[in-house]
């Protein structure tokens, strides 16, 4: 599905959950001068973590949206939080421009660096088959089969009797 980064989708979940919280908290706390910057600041903290808790990982409340749908939402949203300064007209502002800006950068980072995608089948099939434990053999063992061919009607292979 993707490259696998240096980082877990767990860790990606929480810092998506710290980033929104902080975008909500920010203009709060910082007294952006600028009506847009403090709205789409907001917006965007709301939409961070809706994002994440919707999302089909551990951290999720109610795993709604597939990790590749996520992958692009936050291609999305970076370019977003660059691009917000200038297209709503708060570039001025040097607080929230470079707050946007930083973290647009320090998220597509993110991205790009989390481990999104799980252990192909056959890899985790054979690392169970070569663990010590009766149990994990057991239940790499007890996965569904492919259904056999149905016989063919080709009697040479029959046993007779």
């Amino acid at each position: 599905m993707f490259r696998e980064g240096p980082f877990p989708a767990s860790l990606h979940s929480v810092v998506e959950y710290i980033a929104g919280a902080l975008f909500i908290a920010l203009p709060l706390l910082l007294d952006y001068n600028s009506s847009a910057a403090t709205a789409i600041s907001i917006v965007a903290g709301v939409l961070l973590i809706a994002v994440a808790a919707s999302t089909d990982w551990g951290l999720s409340l109610n795993n709604q949206i597939p990790k590749p749908v996520h992958f692009a939402l936050d291609w999305l949203l970076v370019a977003v939080l660059i691009a917000s300064p200038f297209l709503f007209g708060f570039s001025d502002e040097s607080t929230p421009t470079a707050i946007f800006l930083v973290a647009g950068v320090l998220h597509i980072l993110l991205t790009i660096g989390t481990r999104f995608g799980r252990k192909p089948e056959a890899a985790e099939r054979q690392v169970r088959a070569q663990s010590s434990s009766s149990k994990v053999r057991a239940a790499a063992d007890d996965r569904p089969k492919p259904p056999a061919s149905a016989p063919t009607g080709d009697r040479s292979t029959a046993r007779r009797s």
